[in-house]
């Protein structure tokens, strides 16, 4: 079962904003960032978590253990509701996207435990914001 770390970095809020998603398997290891657009951070994180379960899929997994450390997340998938209509679109399109898996389990852990998936969204959103600096 591959394990799938992800997680979102903003700046401002609502801001820019990157998601970078970890996927380990038995036999690789894949480390991406997206710039996401302008967001809050929370609508941010739903987007890294499209973000990760997309390449997830692209790269034939089909069998997944997902770790965030966004509580709102693993309960909004628990629960298979959300309550902000801002998250609708995007748990909509994640539980479309969850028919690609036989097996997908979402499971919160603290931030410290999410540290990889936090650096490369923060180093993808430095990135971003030096390239696009006004000169």
């Amino acid at each position: 079962m591959a394990k799938i770390y992800f997680d979102a970095a903003t700046s401002g809020n609502p801001g820019p904003s990157v998601g970078a998603a970890v996927i380990i398997t038995e036999t690789e290891r894949k480390i991406e960032t997206t710039y996401l657009g302008e967001m809050d951070n929370h609508t941010a994180e739903w987007a890294a978590f499209k973000f990760a379960l997309e390449l997830a899929s692209q790269h034939q997994v089909d069998n997944a253990l997902v770790y965030t450390d966004s509580k709102l997340i693993e309960d909004s998938m628990q629960s298979e509701s959300v309550k902000n209509p801002l998250f609708r679109p995007y748990f909509e399109q994640i539980q479309q996207l969850e028919s690609h898996f036989l097996l997908l389990f979402v499971k919160w852990i603290p931030r410290k435990s999410n540290r990889e998936a936090n650096h490369y969204a923060q180093q993808g959103l430095f990135q971003y914001l030096k390239s696009n600096k006004k000169r």
